[in-house]
């Protein structure tokens, strides 16, 4: 049996699931704690997520120990499993942006500092990059910007911050809220202001915690499956370290699969009546056997009227947008579960597995089972 000390800042139940079930499944016994680490605590290896190397220096043989972590730079002993918030911050642009919006915002406690091996692990850092270079404005409220890694802001003091946010930021916006802890604030604040979600403020949260966003007071639109596959990437890691594998020191990054849409973004930011039309059929019937020509039926222009407005008012054609919302759909469906390419081809429009796969593979350069095993972890034998 392996003794895994789990240290975590900030425990996030979709990585915790992955590790318990891997731990279980390869003889590990797995010891959760938070910042304040066991005095003295000895053995095989560590997973962490954003303690430093001087808290972890309280473990006995630290030096010496396998650690796997979401931040510290890798070196000697320490590896790293990040999120790629490049990736993330990409496809919350253009999830806002195929529905028209051209304003963004984001709210968090501060700005957080770069990792220290070159990565970015913050989403809203990230976004702003993103935004820029597509040239839209991005206000961020951070509400303490002087934050210690493990201080709490006052509630008081959030609401407050919030609140003048909220009040001056021009309208209809798309919001980041990037860790779920901030997601009731921001709606308690939103309610208490009397502004309408999604109609004035369309919020996405950068978590695949999907109990918190679909209890919150609106459904929340979320990122799936980048916590899983962290956790899964990190019990691998961590287990080719054990068994005294040469494992490279560069990071392994993560990209989530989806975005889960949900009612919190369930506006369009358009001005033409047509267009939003044709937008909200796509976006209600992509699951079916249906194409732009179908969508320009419904809202009463010709293909190629309907094909100006996509281009002039979302940058691409409605070709374009209708793959893209098929394609985040297959995406899901491949991490999340085991269905047969036929199956899924029948929730995404596709009149068989083998149309999906061969539209799968031209937009993605894989296969969809390749893309499937990519997501997964390769489990060795049991015995091996």
């Amino acid at each position: 049996m392996k003794n895994i000390l789990c240290a975590f800042a900030e425990p996030e139940p979709g990585i915790l699931e992955e590790l318990f079930v891997y731990g279980r499944e390869h003889g590990w016994q797995l010891e959760l704690c938070g910042r304040r680490l066991p005095p003295g605590w000895t053995g095989d290896g560590v997973l962490t997520d954003y303690l430093s190397s001087g808290e972890l220096r309280g473990i006995r043989n630290f030096d010496r120990t396998p650690v796997v972590s979401r931040e510290l730079h890798p070196e000697n002993n320490v590896r790293t499993v990040a999120g790629d918030t490049g990736a993330i911050a990409s496809m919350i642009a253009e999830y806002f942006i195929g529905k028209g919006f051209t304003r963004f915002a984001a709210v968090d406690a501060r700005e957080w500092p770069g990792g220290s091996s070159g990565f970015l692990p913050d989403p809203v850092k990230a976004l702003g990059i993103v935004l820029a270079g597509h040239g839209l404005p991005f206000d961020v409220c951070y509400w303490k910007p002087d934050l210690e890694s493990d201080e709490l802001a006052d509630y008081g003091m959030v609401m407050r911050k919030l609140r003048a946010f909220f009040r001056r930021l021009p309208k209809p916006v798309a919001l980041l809220v990037p860790n779920s802890r901030y997601l009731a604030v921001t709606y308690r604040v939103l309610a208490s202001l009397r502004i309408k979600v999604p109609e004035e403020v369309a919020i996405l949260c950068n978590t695949d915690n999907s109990f918190i966003t679909e209890n919150a007071s609106v459904p929340t639109t979320r990122i799936n499956g980048e916590l899983h596959e962290v956790g899964r990437k990190m019990a691998e890691l961590l287990d080719r370290m054990l068994r005294g594998e040469a494992v490279p020191p560069e990071p392994v990054y993560v990209a989530p699969a989806a975005i889960v849409p949900r009612r919190s973004t369930d506006v369009l930011a358009v001005p033409d009546v047509k267009l939003a039309t044709a937008v909200s059929f796509l976006l209600s019937s992509y699951m079916n056997f249906i194409s732009v020509a179908d969508a320009a039926r419904a809202a009463g222009i010709s293909g190629s009227m309907l094909n100006r407005k996509f281009r002039q008012h979302l940058g691409r054609p409605p070709l374009r947008f209708l793959l893209e919302l098929r394609m985040n759909r297959i995406r899901d469906l491949l991490d999340g579960t085991d269905l047969p390419l036929p199956e899924i081809a029948m929730q995404t429009g596709y009149g068989s597995g083998m149309a999906l796969s061969l539209a799968f593979k031209r937009e993605t350069g894989m296969p969809p089972g390749a893309y499937r095993l990519s997501r997964r972890m390769n489990r060795p034998e049991a015995g091996t």
